[in-house]
């Protein structure tokens, strides 16, 4: 990162999502491990063991892709880097006119027309102040706020 000293941000998936999908690989690991057992025991034909390691193979994939590699990071000069599980997009943050969550993840709408979306971040409930917060606030410069509570006005 550039910019005479001054740090960048980075925001990545929530580190226990990492940790059950790792929890998820060793499990599969541990039942590899059976699947060779009994194969040499001769109680399963010798492809449990290929397909057992394609498995492992496809959920190391989806759990990289989808745990490890996303990640928005805004650095000194306010370059916006939007990594998803497959592509990544870059632009600056003075090119951000909104940024709002949704299903899938975090929207940015910029003055192009374009929309570009981080997986990092979903619509989802939060305890106290929503996590997107903070990257709406880097890349905007704006805090956006939670709408008011409609429940106690409904009496």
């Amino acid at each position: 990162m550039s910019g005479g000293g001054r740090a960048g941000r980075s925001w990545r998936v929530r580190p226990w999502i990492r940790t059950c999908g790792v929890l998820a690989v060793l499990a599969l690991a541990v039942e590899q491990a059976s699947v060779i057992h009994f194969v040499r025991a001769g109680q399963m034909s010798a492809g449990e063991v290929r397909d057992g390691f394609v498995a492992i193979g496809a959920v190391v994939l989806a759990v990289w892709l989808l745990a490890f590699r996303p990640r928005v990071r805004i650095d000194a000069d306010r370059n916006v880097e939007v990594r998803n599980p497959i592509r990544t997009t870059r632009f600056r943050a003075a090119d951000v006119v909104d940024c709002r969550p949704t299903g899938l993840g975090l929207r940015f709408r910029l003055r192009d027309g374009s929309a570009p979306w981080s997986i990092v971040f979903q619509d989802t409930a939060s305890f106290d102040e929503p996590r997107w917060f903070d990257v709406a606030e880097a890349v905007t410069g704006t805090r956006p706020t939670l709408p008011p509570d409609d429940e106690a006005e409904e009496e």
